[in-house]
């Protein structure tokens, strides 16, 4: 068996190549003088894609003299170690909240959602077919969705939320205390009761059940996804990239898109040294060019470009009636500076009068839970 981070590696080394003719993507360039060493820190499972990107950028004029330091694990973690002391001059981390706690901590700009039009040079301002940006989020460089992966032939015949919580079934999603990937799931499970019709009431008891079905919490995304293709659960919910590079990899899976997904927006920011590094800037500006755009599309993320998702939508699910993609706003109009602290605090809070209902930390109290139902 391929091992997992070779296999995405591959996968990124051939869906490259397979966009030459596209975005007409220079080969590697040969060792130089480095005069900008660029430390990037990212959630685990871009990390193939970063190495495809850098490869890129550096045989461009832009990156002559640039050399990169990279780390990527899980997104929580990484923020972490990011506030801890760790040197990052560019960060692209699973969800906006990660970035909120490191401008509350002094490394990055408070105004890093600016940085797009700044620095990556994406007119933001322009709206409607003029629009650059597929969704008006500032800041994010990737979009996906949240997708089952089941064993090769769907065995089980999962195709929706409610078979997720059937007798029997074993889910696998990484730990929320370290990933973003597990934050997205466990909000697209709860959200999709909310777009089928249900009461909160209904969408919390549902999450409680998802919860329980879960038998496996590793540590991020990418060791999810390993855990799974080693034989744990039968079922995993992942980023739809990760899902599609398992796929391209030959690996014993395929991919299930639930009528419900939600929407998931990565975050990228140029940190309080990364602004002051040219190499740091021209990177992040090629991340949102066509080419940088372009590499991603291939490698199964959404490109946040409107000229790029054009041209690459067509080998994406589409939803339309009565399928439903939600945001994170969605479900709450504040976005993750409410929705972080409802379901993800680590302190339970109830409400009055309440042993069950949550006003903050819900997932946090429904952990006590998993893997009692499975």
């Amino acid at each position: 068996m391929t091992p997992p981070f070779n296999r995405v590696a591959r996968f990124a080394t051939l869906a490259i190549a397979a966009t030459l003719p596209l975005w007409s993507l220079p080969a590697t360039s040969g060792a130089a003088t480095i005069t900008d060493n660029v430390n990037v820190v990212g959630y685990s499972v871009v990390g193939p894609a970063f190495k495809a990107l850098e490869a890129s950028f550096l045989a461009t004029p832009a990156g002559a003299g640039v050399g990169f330091t990279n780390s990527f694990g899980a997104s929580d973690t990484q923020t972490q170690n990011v506030e801890a002391g760790q040197h990052a001059d560019l960060v692209n981390l699973s969800y906006e909240a990660n970035i909120s706690s490191l401008v509350t901590v002094g490394k990055v700009p408070a105004s890093w959602t600016t940085q797009e039009s700044t620095f990556g040079r994406v007119n933001t301002a322009l709206t409607g077919r003029a629009a650059q940006t597929n969704f008006p989020t500032p800041g994010i460089v990737t979009d996906s969705v949240v997708v089952f992966i089941v064993r090769k032939g769907n065995p089980l015949k999962i195709t929706n939320w409610s078979n997720l919580t059937a007798k029997g079934i074993q889910i696998v999603t990484p730990n929320p205390l370290t990933s973003g990937s597990a934050r997205w799931n466990l909000l697209a499970a709860y959200s999709s009761q909310l777009q089928l019709g249900k009461t909160p009431a209904q969408a919390r008891a549902y999450l409680k059940l998802f919860i329980t079905h879960t038998v496996a919490q590793p540590t991020s995304g990418s060791a999810a996804m390993a855990a799974f293709v080693a034989g744990t659960g039968n079922v995993l919910v992942d980023y739809e990239d990760d899902a599609k590079a398992a796929v391209a990899a030959g690996d014993p899976v395929q991919i299930v898109t639930p009528p419900q997904s939600l929407l998931i927006e990565n975050p990228l920011a140029l940190t309080d040294t990364g602004v002051t590094n040219p190499g740091a800037k021209a990177f992040y500006r090629y991340l949102f060019s066509a080419a940088g755009q372009g590499i991603f599309a291939s490698l199964g993320y959404r490109s946040v470009l409107t000229t790029i998702w054009k041209a690459t939508s067509a080998s994406f699910v589409k939803f339309t009636k009565p399928n439903s993609l939600w945001s994170v706003t969605n479900i709450n109009s504040q976005g993750w500076k409410s929705v972080n602290s409802t379901f993800f605090w680590p302190t339970v809070v109830f409400a009055s009068g309440s042993t069950s209902n949550t006003t903050r930390g819900l997932v946090t109290y429904l952990e006590r839970f998993a893997g009692t139902a499975a």
